[in-house]
């Protein structure tokens, strides 16, 4: 899963060479959804009666919001540098989990979750210098609503499978961002540009629906903070394949930034799991 993701970046930047940022949504979530509906008629997943109007919240943070800022920030920065924010992910559910499921970071987190959120304002402030300020915000704003779509992903996780909750989340990115896309007089033959097809195929089948159906199923097991652990895997995948396929510079700030967010999630982490079986003892 987090060399999926973390390739995604690459694939995003390529694609947006040749297309506009909303025109690739809409490729992407368009094969997303042939792909979810063909596994519907096939049998592969089966959905219930269930009210699953309840999931458009979840489908409103991630694709629909989540993307939205995602795409926008690659347009205006590095895959290695949104890839470094990104890791950022895990800080925001461990700051935000209290608040919509009361469940409380170790005193001892603390430290951790300022080195992170230091190594992101260290980027974020050298960066800026160079006119890149927005797209760091679109990546943060990106951040945030992942943390959203993980949270809420866990609430409803009692009521709804995890091929349902995916259902819906392909279902609803496919329908919002081809409908946004058509307004903005979209091209549909770009789609068979190869880097526009092998990166919406990429993207549409293996970061969308196998990814966030992986995603699904962790969080009906273990909190949101347990499941996001593996995101700093994705971070080490998205900067290697920035810089060395991309030929992307890495700069030492890059480097700091990077170190800082993942020795702040990996202490998070740590002493979550650690607190917790002390407790369970």
């Amino acid at each position: 899963m987090a060399v999926i993701f973390g390739l995604s970046f690459m694939f995003t930047k390529n694609a947006l060479d040749f297309v506009g940022p909303f025109e690739f949504l809409a490729f992407r979530f368009g094969v997303s959804s042939v792909a979810i509906l063909l596994l519907l008629v096939l049998r592969v997943i089966k959905l219930r009666r269930k009210p699953y109007w309840k999931l458009l919240l979840v489908a409103v943070f991630q694709p629909v919001l989540y993307f939205i800022f995602e795409t926008l920030g690659l347009s205006r920065i590095p895959s290695s540098e949104a890839g470094i924010i990104i890791a950022t992910i895990p800080i925001a559910i461990s700051i935000l989990s209290p608040i919509f499921l009361k469940e409380y970071p170790h005193v001892m987190q603390i430290p951790f979750l300022v080195s992170s959120v230091f190594g992101v304002l260290f980027i974020v402030g050298w960066n800026s210098f160079k006119g890149d300020l927005f797209g760091d915000l679109m990546v943060l704003g990106a951040v945030l609503m992942a943390a959203f779509y993980n949270i809420a992903s866990r609430k409803f996780s009692k009521e709804f499978r995890p091929e349902e909750t995916t259902f819906v989340m392909m279902l609803v990115g496919g329908i919002f961002f081809n409908v946004l896309a058509l307004f903005e007089g979209i091209d549909y033959k770009k789609f068979f540009i190869p880097a526009v097809f092998s990166g919406a195929l990429y993207l549409g089948i293996l970061s969308s629906v196998l990814a966030f159906f992986l995603i699904n199923y962790m969080l009906t097991k273990v909190s949101p903070v347990q499941s996001s652990i593996f995101a700093n895997l994705t971070t080490v995948v998205s900067v290697l394949a920035g810089s060395l396929i991309r030929h992307e510079e890495l700069h030492w700030y890059h480097l700091f930034g990077m170190v800082m967010i993942l020795l702040g999630t990996w202490g998070v982490n740590y002493i979550g799991f650690k607190h917790k079986k002390i407790g369970e003892g």
